[in-house]
């Protein structure tokens, strides 16, 4: 049986913003970096580009077993594209309590910090309400290695966050991204086969 999430805020209409806007609210006030590296042995650049857009409530729990609870698309990337997709996501961010995200999928361009890397995925936790205010900003960059992917993840959130927070941050998000290697390989392939045209 699928997990339900409660709570949901209900869209109408496409979410996207201009890259301009997106983070106005936080940016008018200081804010700190947390920022983490990855080896991604055997994941593509190109599977984890394809992930962002197709995970679902089964395939998030793999992505983190211990963590991760459920998984709903309010506005799906079939729907809008990448940009403008969110997702609700049910967590727990190490030893922090389970608690509901929405995050918004943005134009790499929206991104607050310099990238370095040539595939950027941009989130955005919305804040409470119905202006949908970015709370912080989750930027993924990587590049395809020998081995498979290097990425560098960083949050930028603002600097009233406390340090416990940052730390379980670093925690769940090194677990997060070690567990890809573990699944996304076999599970895109998988996808990859069952959409393949039959041969006559």
């Amino acid at each position: 049986m699928k997990e339900k999430i409660s709570g949901e805020k209900k869209s109408g209409g496409k979410s996207k913003s201009s890259p301009e806007k997106v983070y106005r609210e936080l940016l008018k006030g200081k804010t700190v970096n947390l920022v983490m590296e990855h080896e991604l042995h055997g994941c593509t650049p190109e599977m984890i580009d394809w992930w962002w857009d197709n995970m679902d409530n089964e395939s998030y729990k793999l992505w983190d077993p211990k963590d991760h609870i459920a998984l709903e698309w309010q506005i799906p990337p079939i729907k809008v594209g990448h940009a403008g997709a969110i997702h609700m996501a049910c967590e727990k961010i190490s030893e922090m309590p389970a608690h509901i995200l929405r995050i918004r999928w943005e134009e790499p361009e929206a991104a607050p910090i310099r990238t370095i890397y040539s595939h950027v995925n941009v989130g955005s936790p919305l804040g409470p309400g119905h202006e949908d205010i970015p709370m912080g900003c989750v930027v993924h960059e990587y590049e395809g290695t020998s081995y498979g992917t290097r990425m560098r993840s960083t949050f930028v959130l603002p600097e009233i966050v406390p340090q416990f927070f940052l730390d379980n941050l670093r925690k769940h998000n090194i677990s997060e991204m070690g567990q890809l290697p573990v699944f996304l390989p076999q599970l895109y392939r998988q996808i990859l086969l069952q959409s393949a045209p039959l041969r006559a």
